[in-house]
């Protein structure tokens, strides 16, 4: 069954933040979309409990003595930043395992997307390990929405371009089905590409990933979304899709996970963890499992 194509729809965005350069950059970027969508922000700060902490010899009202640091911390950015001055936020700080915590918040709040930097060991408590690697990764795919991970700043500070690699799977309608609405939602025009692994040749047609395009594109257009495609053949597909991301000015990477194919692992194991990672373009995650249009 292919997705609603109506836009996306977002009344408050999640910001997991240690207050690290990288995490403030990802909060300013959730307030250019906030702006847009009419929407706010919750600011999350995770911090180990006393018990998880190494360096804590005693036994405080630790959650007490954070919050009111975190608002002083709070103020001083928003003072500083002038794209947070209309953006209505409210901030929460919990306790326990971050990538945990992040999950449970945001299915108790209803978040419909999250943002995140992808590095940042320098925050207030030293948590940036949260955003980092295995965290990073486990967040992402345990999340019951959408995630947008940067890994540093952006270019520009808008989302007119979207990379949605295609594969030989047979959700790609679906695949289509949600790049269309967060297109409309960005007002952006959506690049295709078909990365064709040369390992899986031996078990999949090219014309029948050819075809595949040619639909998806047509589906696009009919839905009032502009469309260019690509097909490229690479022996690594993470290296490709970055590499078209920046040559073709792309704001935004797509990629999907939960497919449960094994040839869809081409983009979403290791390469999803390559593109995630090794991307200076903000990555948009999504868990085609979990996700709800």
């Amino acid at each position: 069954m292919a997705v609603s194509s109506a836009p996306v729809s977002v009344r408050t965005i999640l910001v997991p933040t240690d207050f690290s350069e990288i995490s403030l950059e990802a909060l300013d970027y959730a307030a250019m979309i906030a702006d847009q969508a009419n929407a706010s922000i919750l600011l999350l700060h995770v911090f180990e409990s006393y018990m998880q902490n190494t360096m804590l010899q005693m036994r405080v009202d630790f959650t007490e003595i954070i919050e009111k640091g975190i608002e002083e911390k709070f103020k001083e950015i928003r003072a500083k930043n002038p794209n947070l001055a209309a953006i209505q936020i409210h901030s929460k700080v919990a306790m326990g395992k971050i990538h945990a915590e992040i999950d449970h918040v945001a299915t108790e709040e209803q978040i419909p997307l999250i943002i995140m930097g992808t590095h940042g060991v320098s925050g207030v408590t030293n948590i940036g390990k949260f955003i980092i690697g295995s965290n990073a990764y486990r967040t992402i795919q345990n999340a019951p929405c959408p995630i947008i991970t940067l890994r540093e700043k952006p270019f520009r500070r808008e989302v007119k371009n979207i990379v949605v690699p295609l594969d030989s799977t047979a959700e790609s309608e679906q695949k289509i089905g949600i790049a269309a609405r967060w297109a409309k939602f960005f007002g952006a025009r959506v690049h295709l590409l078909a990365v064709t692994a040369f390992f899986e040749e031996l078990f999949v047609d090219v014309k029948d990933v050819t075809a595949k395009v040619r639909e998806a594109e047509l589906r696009l257009n009919n839905e009032g979304v502009e469309v260019e495609a690509k097909i490229v053949r690479h022996h690594a597909p993470s290296e490709s899709v970055l590499d078209y991301a920046n040559r073709s000015g792309s704001d935004l990477i797509m990629i999907v996970s939960g497919q449960g194919s094994q040839l869809s692992e081409m983009l979403l194991g290791s390469s999803a963890r390559n593109i995630i990672s090794e991307s200076p373009i903000p990555v948009l995650s999504i868990n085609i499992k979990k996700y709800k249009p």
